[in-house]
């Protein structure tokens, strides 16, 4: 389940993961790793490709969103809410988020809180796409 999750947690804005069924890999390549090997350096990538899945974008995942949740729900302290808060007013929030939660040992508590919201986003993916994945 970690796995999932952090893989949602590497999505950012200007880098978008693509999935390939054919390796069954997640990486930044529009195309796998075989069809690098043999495509045509001047051949188009196909728009609508039944192999390489573009995943959920940084805006559709809305991370902003699922940590100021966490942080109004989970955080009682306050000195922490406002820490947390000032971090997600920047631009680029996510690792500073994330690297504060963990000095200050609510990172396991935000996977508990907020995992099952980065699961749900992944299963949505995965059935809009056609692509069976076993979540326990």
């Amino acid at each position: 389940m970690n796995t999932v999750i952090d893989l949602m947690l590497a999505v950012r804005d200007s880098r978008p993961v693509f999935y390939h069924k054919d390796t069954n890999q997640f990486d930044y390549w529009p195309i796998s790793e075989i069809e690098r090997e043999t495509l045509d350096p001047n051949a188009r990538i196909p728009y609508k490709d039944l192999n390489n899945f573009r995943f959920p974008t940084y805006e559709k995942i809305d991370h902003g969103e699922i940590m100021r949740f966490y942080v109004k729900e989970f955080v009682e302290d306050k000195a922490v809410r406002k820490q947390l808060f000032d971090i997600l007013r920047r631009d680029e929030y996510m690792d500073l988020y994330l690297d504060k939660l963990r000095e200050l040992d609510l990172y396991n508590d935000f996977i508990d809180a907020c995992g099952d919201i980065y699961i749900q986003i992944f299963e949505e993916w995965a059935e809009e796409n056609g692509l069976d994945f076993r979540i326990k």
